[in-house]
């Protein structure tokens, strides 16, 4: 039996790894290449994915299309019935002329259902604008306002009507047209009994004292001419002694003859009567102070003047 020869081998563990660690492979594939690859790839999955979602959509289509001529039986019925009352409807719309009466009133009627106290308060708030005067040549109607509530209207009637009554001093006081303020004025006037109204005579000594146009002013002076309050009597005072017109300061010289028992008007008029820078209206004063008894407060005020 022969002997088995054991053989060593000629290269060491060491020399076989760095012989194999030394070789190339023969392919090398770079990281741009396998980048482009991947997209590649996920393009052509969604493509076929989307191509999936259009057949799917495609047949539903086609499977809609053979089952329309059953879907629309039932509604058949319907369609007619809706067409018919369409046609019915522009029927009568268009071709029946039989006047319609409008389930809304229009702004005259609404007008005509407001009572005149509400009517006055409404104008008196403010809520109605664009109010004209007019004066008639009827006695029993001589005055006509155009209001504005929704559209255009007239309004006519004597000048003691709370609704006119409160549309002309509301045009005293507020209208920028100073020709309609003083035609306010002098029918405010010209009515008896109106300038001794609480809310008449608030709104001639309000025009009174702020108002811009003489005319006006001079127009209030004459339709408080002979009324006596004490609002009307501190209105006057303040006028003969602040107004820049000197036919209103004579005029309301004139007016304060009716409150000579008054000592703060006697000394007013003393010193209008030596100060006023207008010749007539210190006269003026003079004659209506001497209407009255001198009393010692005024002689000593006359001493210092």
């Amino acid at each position: 039996m022969p002997r088995k020869v054991q053989r060593t081998p000629s290269l060491s563990d060491e020399q076989i790894r760095e012989i194999f660690a030394g070789i190339e492979p023969v392919y090398r594939v770079s990281d741009e290449w396998l980048l482009d690859q991947r997209v590649r790839l996920k393009g052509a999955i969604a493509v076929t994915e989307e191509a999936g979602l259009l057949s799917r959509l495609w047949e539903r289509l086609q499977l809609w299309w053979e089952e329309l001529p059953y879907l629309w039986m039932p509604a058949r019925p319907i369609l007619v019935w809706s067409t018919a009352l369409i046609l019915g409807i522009l029927v009568g719309r268009f071709i029946i002329t039989r006047p319609v009466t409008s389930a809304f009133p229009t702004a005259a009627q609404q007008v005509s259902q407001i009572s005149q106290t509400d009517l006055a308060e409404l104008i008196r708030s403010g809520q109605l604008e664009d109010i004209d005067v007019n004066l008639l040549d009827d006695p029993d109607t001589p005055v006509e306002l155009n209001l504005t509530m929704g559209q255009e209207m007239k309004l006519t009637g004597s000048a003691d009507r709370e609704d006119i009554l409160a549309a002309l001093e509301y045009v005293l006081v507020k209208d920028p047209n100073p020709g309609q303020r003083l035609q306010s004025a002098r029918i405010l006037g010209g009515t008896p009994g109106l300038p001794e109204k609480e809310s008449t005579m608030m709104a001639l000594i309000s025009a009174l004292l702020t108002d811009e146009n003489p005319g006006v002013r001079l127009s209030i002076l004459k339709s408080l001419h002979g009324v006596q309050s004490p609002l009307v009597k501190d209105a006057l005072v303040k006028t003969v002694m602040e107004d820049d017109n000197e036919g209103v300061r004579l005029a309301a010289v004139e007016n304060l003859a009716y409150f000579l028992d008054d000592l703060s008007v006697r000394s007013a008029l003393l010193l209008v009567s030596r100060m006023d820078p207008m010749e007539s209206v210190r006269y003026q004063a003079y004659q209506v102070l001497s209407q009255a008894p001198e009393s010692q407060e005024e002689e000593r005020l006359d001493s210092q003047l």
